[in-house]
């Protein structure tokens, strides 16, 4: 089924961006964003107030070679602790050692310094403390196995030439040409023995145990954080697969239908100016240069929403004031649409509204399209816009047929309630009622807080009146000049000899 729409080919949600559409989302679902959130913070409070005491032990270890400057160690420095804390080389240090149920440890370096210190963390204070100095003395012989194995390897080659010199010292052999070749052998041995160049070296084996207790501030601060993520991620995801229509977006997205416009709900001055021009721009979707004059608009919405009466108002308000004449047909007779003249004492234009219920509402001659097209026809010799106020087309039979037989039709969604559903039903129902508008409008005009109507009793001062007939009557002028009146209600029955 297409629906065609009298405004302008540009679509005005293609325009809204994601991130905007994101945050409508957000906005529609936030009981559930709140919910996510205040559970995140309780439960980090919760954690933070029960958990017990960790405690860090530390081991410090440095490299110091002679006749190097601090700066070329500490460049050694940085690749042990690289080594030290990849996860792989933990995962062995973990199986050489018997270290206490959840213990964790890391290596870090202060700057450019030439010391490693080697943390382990433990829920006891012995452990943290011993598995530190366990750990840094693993890591330590680990690293210096290779360089002590080549070591052992040289001192034995020279200990072996030593002692060959010696035995041939001996057995007679030339003292000028053997005896300095020993001593040369006895200072490399003893040069190679106390050489410590890249060699780790434990500096301080109990450099002390920290205590860390949860902070419970720092906790809920996280909760918070968090609990905002991801309630804003349920917020964006139930709005993907619920019924309820919250966005715009959603309405096209899920019905197919593209919303003309959208009316926010009111409340602050800001708000409220806000929700003025979203009806200004509704208004003027349905102004005469998108749909010519005289014509009729049937405004109608999927379920009772008052979404539908303060549609109707603010449409007729912007045409009156424009210098249209509206005549605003309603469906019940005790419609609160209509102003005094002690209310408002001075007014810019006049709104005639009229009961359809009074005008078709008679029992021995049944309400029928016919009827309604007599009506709208007759009401329209005076009027430039006529404006009928509809019953919820999911509930009523004859609204769907008073929308086909209007100019043109809008479908007001209420951004509180409206389901997909509903509004696919509304849609199949308005399927010979071409061309139809979509809306989306927030039916909430005021703040419950009562500082904020207080503040804004003082700006509704409307400049349209809208005066309620009665009798039903509506003056023309005949070709000859003279008056007569008109009846309605006459002119719309199907009594014999009548002439609409």
């Amino acid at each position: 089924m297409t629906h065609t729409s009298t405004t302008s080919d540009a679509d005005p949600i293609d325009t809204v961006s994601t991130i905007g559409i994101q945050l409508q989302r957000i906005r529609h679902f936030w009981p559930l964003v709140l919910l996510v959130t205040l559970g995140a913070v309780i439960a980090a409070a919760v954690s933070a107030y029960t958990a017990a005491p960790s405690y860090t032990g530390r081991t410090v270890l440095i490299v110091s070679s002679p006749g190097r400057v601090p700066e070329e160690d500490a460049v050694i420095v940085r690749g042990y602790v690289d080594l030290f804390n990849d996860p792989a080389y933990q995962t062995r240090l973990r199986d050489s050692l018997d270290l206490p149920a959840g213990t964790t440890f890391e290596a870090r370096t202060a700057a450019a310094s030439s010391m490693i210190f080697v943390e382990a963390t433990n829920g006891s204070y012995a452990g943290a403390k011993d598995a530190a100095l366990d750990i840094a003395t693993e890591f330590r012989w680990d690293v210096d196995a290779l360089r002590r194995a080549e070591k052992d390897e040289n001192l034995a080659a020279l200990r072996n030439e030593l002692d060959e010199r010696r035995a041939l010292l001996t057995s007679g052999g030339d003292p000028a040409y053997i005896v300095p070749r020993i001593l040369e052998l006895e200072t490399t041995i003893q040069q190679m023995q106390g050489d410590s160049t890249n060699q780790l070296q434990i500096l301080q084996p109990d450099a002390g145990v920290s205590t860390s207790q949860p902070s419970v501030p720092k906790n809920v601060l996280f909760g918070l954080v968090g609990g905002l993520i991801l309630g804003s991620l349920a917020a964006v995801l139930a709005a993907l697969f619920s019924g309820r229509l919250g966005t715009a977006h959603d309405v096209r997205l899920k019905t197919g239908l593209a919303p003309a416009g959208e009316v926010p709900r009111g409340g602050t001055p800001r708000r409220n100016h806000a929700r003025s021009l979203g009806f200004t721009r509704l208004a003027t979707r349905v102004g005469p240069r998108q749909v010519p004059r005289p014509a009729t608009l049937a405004v109608v919405s999927p379920t009772r929403t008052p979404a539908t009466a303060q549609t109707t108002r603010a449409i007729a308000e912007y045409a009156a004031r424009n210098g249209e004449r509206v005549i605003l047909l309603h469906q019940n007779s005790d419609h609160d649409g209509s102003d005094t003249a002690q209310d408002l004492p001075t007014f810019a234009a006049t709104v005639r509204t009229v009961s359809v219920d009074t005008v078709l509402g008679d029992p021995d001659n049944p309400a029928d399209r016919a009827r309604f097209v007599r009506l709208v026809q007759r009401l329209g010799e005076t009027a430039d816009l006529v404006i009928v106020e509809l019953p919820a087309l999911t509930e009523d039979d004859f609204a769907h047929s008073m929308c086909a037989a209007s100019t043109l039709t809008l479908l007001v969604l209420d951004r509180r309630t409206e389901r997909v559903r509903n509004v696919r039903e509304a849609a199949e129902l308005l399927g010979d009622a071409n061309p139809i508008v979509v809306a989306m409008v927030d039916p909430r005009e005021r703040s419950n807080r009562k500082w904020f109507r207080h503040k804004m009793s003082a700006e509704t001062g409307a400049t349209v009146r809208f005066e309620q007939v009665d009798d039903i009557r509506i003056y023309d002028v005949s070709p000859n000049g003279h008056r007569r009146d008109r009846d309605v209600s006459a002119l719309v029955t199907d009594a014999h000899g009548t002439n609409p």
